[in-house]
């Protein structure tokens, strides 16, 4: 795929400088120098990116298995201990509102919370990717595009089963234009939904998604298992939400000394 050839003329433009002549005898790019060079190397990117007309998940994996191939390594994020998430009493109060709201909305943000799905993956679930039998969704449109089932509850099952009537085919969730819901329209609904239910802290998509993955694992569900169920490449990427709680270490704490 051709590169862009910005950068060739943003130097012709602005004529030659230490950057330009060092590269032009070999040595490395700084990419610590002025903020137009890293703009052109930007622009670089978004160019290869719209010319292969990359999806967003395409194009964030595309960049993992550049970062990959050059030895880059992403940020320790370990110290940070467990993702942040909603606690049971906010979950409630967050489902609460959606289903006060309507029962479409309801339904959404059940999906939503209960799947783990992304809300990519989640705006594109059709009613033929629902197995009423097996009680399971599929996401076609995932991170890698690598499709797989997620289990869902019969209770689920029969509200969706409500939702979707005779349809056989067609978008789970259309727009009132008659397509898919977009990513940023899910968003603002989730963010106004929190609101509704009175949660201090920020809600989006994302977060929904840790907290069903934290409740599977203080549950007991099995580190490969729910590496799977969220559909991680990487086991170190589930691990985290195995970190211990400090409700945790505080009852180990009181056990061990007997209070």
């Amino acid at each position: 795929m051709p590169e862009s050839d910005s950068s060739e003329s943003d130097s012709s433009r602005s004529g030659s400088s230490p950057e330009s002549s060092s590269s032009s005898r070999g040595e490395s790019p700084n990419h610590n120098g002025p903020s137009h060079d890293r703009q052109a190397d930007i622009r670089k990117v978004a160019k290869i990116l719209r010319d292969g007309n990359y999806s967003y998940d395409q194009s964030a994996h595309l960049i993992k298995k550049a970062r990959r191939r050059v030895g880059l390594s992403p940020p320790d994020r370990s110290s940070g201990g467990s993702p942040e998430r909603l606690s049971s009493e906010e979950q409630e109060a967050f489902l609460d509102a959606a289903y006060d709201r309507d029962g479409r909305t309801g339904l959404q943000m059940r999906v939503l919370l209960e799947t783990g799905a992304r809300v990519s993956a989640f705006v594109q679930v059709r009613v033929e990717d629902i197995s009423f039998r097996d009680l399971e969704i599929r996401l076609r449109h995932t991170k890698g595009d690598r499709p797989r089932d997620v289990p869902i509850l019969s209770s689920l099952a029969n509200e969706l089963k409500l939702h979707v009537g005779d349809r056989e085919t067609g978008w789970l969730f259309r727009s009132r234009q008659g397509g898919h819901y977009s990513k940023r329209r899910i968003q603002q609904i989730v963010k106004s939904v929190a609101e509704e239910a009175g949660i201090q802290k920020r809600v989006y998509p994302h977060l929904l998604r840790h907290t069903v993955a934290q409740r599977l694992a203080d549950e007991g569900m099995r580190e490969e298992l729910l590496q799977q169920f969220l559909g991680h490449e990487a086991p170190e990427t589930t691990q985290r939400y195995y970190e211990p709680r400090r409700t945790d270490v505080k009852e180990a704490f009181e056990e061990a000394l007997g209070t």
